[in-house]
């Protein structure tokens, strides 16, 4: 059975992440000294987390008309990660790519710090946070960049707040361009029938037929896949000789990935095109991502973050082999 297969496994998220978030204490005084001495240096008055966090905030630049997080959860941001010595441990800025987007409070970011910091920030505002070691790495250390215990300062600035429902748009817009892109609905290039637009907003595209045989709930599932994004970009593959086996019908796979099945005949090939929602939503983020390994190594996060981030629409080719 193929080890990276569709599963869903938003329990091991939440499980894993949110248990960092219920310390009987606020802060070791040790460690408060600590924070207070470099605040007092620096010239900074900051808030002090009124929950158990221990987390430290202060404005760098205000927006206050800016748009607040009651209108979306799903966050771009910038960021700078250092220690208290202002060693850089990793910044992600408008040199890179494309910002980062995560869902706040859906226990989904590690460290949770991070996740209590972005909840303080309206679009177009820039705050510094100081993170406690026991919301920030604990024990984790890596190379010369992150001790032991070691307390992190974060500076964040929030370019932009979605909605969900803003995400499956845009999602919805990207998969109707990569079926015209694609020629899904050329009779020449792909015969057999036109793509089919399902009201939950997948769509399945039957490529080659198959026999009377359907899968029905509880039955013994094979089969074949490859998982694509829309950039035809492979992320993963069950080939014939590692075939993928589930039981339909208890939720042991991604809703698209079933729901794509439940359409299919044994022996039929189909492409099946789900949005994220439908996929692995909001995924996980590691912050910096060059720690994703390290925390899968871990088992803090789950193995599929390293392959599928937030929010990506993704494609399946999947071949029905059996049903038993």
């Amino acid at each position: 059975m193929n080890r990276f297969s569709p599963l869903v496994l938003f329990g091991l998220i939440v499980c894993v992440l949110s248990c960092k978030k219920d310390p009987e204490i606020l802060i070791d005084d040790q460690e408060a000294n600590q924070i207070e001495a470099y605040l007092d240096e620096a010239g900074l008055s900051a808030i002090v987390g009124q929950d158990t966090s221990g987390l430290y905030a202060y404005p760098i630049t205000l927006n206050p008309g800016g748009k607040s997080q009651a209108e979306g959860k799903v966050l771009r941001f910038f960021y700078q990660m250092s220690l208290l010595d202002s060693t850089i441990i990793d910044s992600y800025d408008s040199l890179d790519a494309d910002t980062l987007m995560v869902k706040q409070g859906a226990n989904a970011i590690y460290p949770v710090g991070v996740d209590y910091a972005l909840s303080y920030l309206k679009e177009g505002e820039k705050w510094g946070f100081i993170l406690p070691s026991r919301i920030a790495f604990g024990a984790f250390s890596y190379s010369s960049l992150i001790p032991e215990n070691a307390i992190v300062r974060v500076d964040i600035e929030l370019l932009e707040i979605l909605s969900e429902e803003d995400i499956l748009d845009d999602e919805l817009d990207r998969i109707n361009s990569y079926i015209s892109t694609e020629a899904l609905r050329d009779t020449v290039a792909n015969p057999l029938n036109q793509p089919e637009l399902l009201p939950n907003g997948m769509v399945f595209k039957r490529l080659r037929a198959g026999g009377s045989l359907r899968p029905a709930p509880d039955s013994l599932i094979t089969v074949t896949y490859e998982g694509r994004f829309l950039s035809n970009e492979v992320f993963d593959r069950a080939p014939n000789a590692d075939a993928f086996e589930f039981f339909y019908g208890q939720e042991q796979t991604i809703p698209g990935f079933e729901i794509g099945i439940g359409r299919m005949a044994v022996q039929e090939a189909a492409l099946v095109i789900m949005p994220s929602y439908l996929a692995y939503r909001e995924s996980a983020q590691v912050i910096p991502p060059f720690l994703t390994n390290e925390m899968i190594d871990l088992e803090i996060v789950p193995a599929y973050i390293a392959k599928v981030g937030p929010y990506e629409p993704l494609i399946f080719e999947i071949q029905l082999i059996g049903v038993n």
